[in-house]
């Protein structure tokens, strides 16, 4: 048997998974896309259970009050929607007696996740945003172009008085990769778009690009830093969790650029003495490239962006393809009812949440969306902290917070 490299086993996974899947969705020849998978490893069995793909964001004018259009389907925001499919139909497992990755500690009332599990992400790109941005040479896996300087933290911050750190570019006579996603309209610290490595500043939470209409959709490296500390489950998930669900690996595939630096950078080295309440402590990932693997639908200038999106988890009876946030073929008169929507929209994945919720605490609470955010407090708490560290963050408008169904 072939002896392979850990990364190439995550890279061989996820491409044979979406190599299985059918065409609809799929680019055409002149067409790119990226991909996006989360490998699950029990006692050194890997496996994909949730894949997407995608490279689109809608934008603000296009949001949905009542949760049932998918705002963000770049591929790694798809994939982890997908898996928190995966997830809920493991605890419906478990509370079913059926084979699952968790026990129901019923004092708790509460989930564990069988201690053998681990999980690794795996891409066909660098994530949007500040961890794309490094240097364009010969060698992919280059160091720093933009050097960090940490302002001392003043004593009497609060949350509600956060500085963002302090960033500055070192002197680089290359170029950079650069990125898509813009600067917060209300951070002061902008994007010099000077020369060569003086075009970015790093460290600041950023938008997605949206053709006109703005987003409110952070960049993959601001979500993906997200997930380190906080882990993947989210606040309303982390409700039945004894612990949050962290990645192990960040494995990224061959022939595209990738720099480690930039995403030890992106993920941890803005964020400095950060100490989290329990159960919350972050997890550090690993990040390596499969050199050997290569995914035939990359990003390239002779190449169009594909349109569409893949969602996928295991079991799921079979893929959904998304348009612009919505089930592909959906019309204007079919489009608000109920078997419309994506399964990973927040409408549907908030009654996910309510179903279980009801199963496990034999209750029906009239609860609306942000009410039950609220009840995960743990989680609350350490985002809160968290923010302090990473600055400004967009938010939500209220009325997206208060869906009922």
């Amino acid at each position: 048997m072939e002896d392979l490299h850990f990364s190439e086993i995550i890279a061989r996974a996820g491409l044979k998974a979406f190599n299985n899947l059918p065409k609809t969705g799929k680019p055409n020849s002149n067409q790119w896309t990226v991909l996006s998978c989360i490998v699950q490893e029990n006692n050194s069995c890997c496996e994909v259970v949730a894949l997407g793909t995608g490279s689109k964001c809608i934008g603000t004018n296009k949001m949905s009050p009542v949760g049932d259009i998918l705002n963000d389907s770049h591929s790694e925001v798809i994939c982890r929607r997908a898996f928190l499919l995966y997830l809920y139909e493991q605890m419906e497992n478990a509370l079913l007696k059926k084979e699952s990755i968790f026990f129901f500690c019923q004092k708790s009332l509460k989930f564990k996740s069988n201690d053998n599990v681990k999980y690794h992400f795996f891409s066909t790109m660098m994530p949007c945003g500040d961890a794309s941005i490094f240097p364009k040479c010969d060698d992919n896996n280059a160091g720093d172009v933009v050097g960090i300087e940490k302002c001392d933290l003043k004593d009497d911050r609060s949350v509600n008085s956060y500085e963002p750190l302090c960033k500055t570019m070192k002197g680089n006579d290359g170029d950079i990769y650069r990125t898509g996603a813009k600067c917060l309209e209300s951070e002061e610290k902008k994007d010099p778009r000077g020369e060569g490595a003086a075009y970015h500043i790093t460290g600041v939470v950023r938008t997605k690009p949206g053709r006109g209409d703005p987003t409110l959709s952070v960049s993959c490296s601001d979500k993906m830093t997200k997930w380190c500390y906080l882990g993947l489950q989210g606040a309303l998930m982390s409700i039945y969790l004894e612990e949050p669900i962290y990645l192990s690996t960040l494995t990224i595939v061959g022939n595209t650029p990738f720099c480690t630096e930039s995403l030890e950078r992106a993920f941890y080295g803005r964020i400095v003495n950060l100490k989290l309440f329990p159960p919350y402590e972050g997890k550090k990932m690993i990040f390596q490239q499969a050199k050997d693997s290569i995914f035939h639908f990359q990003k390239s200038d002779q190449k169009e962006v594909c349109p569409s999106s893949i969602i996928w988890y295991k079991d799921a009876k079979k893929s959904e393809v998304a348009v612009e946030g919505r089930k592909q073929g959906i019309t204007k008169k079919t489009k608000h009812l109920e078997s419309s929507r994506l399964k990973i929209c927040k409408a549907e994945l908030f009654k996910r949440f309510k179903s279980l919720y009801q199963h496990v605490n034999s209750n029906i609470d009239s609860l609306n969306y942000r009410q039950y955010k609220e009840i995960a407090k743990e989680y609350q708490l350490n985002w809160n902290v968290l923010k302090y560290y990473l600055g400004k963050w967009p938010e939500k408008p209220n009325i997206l917070l208060e869906l009922n169904q």
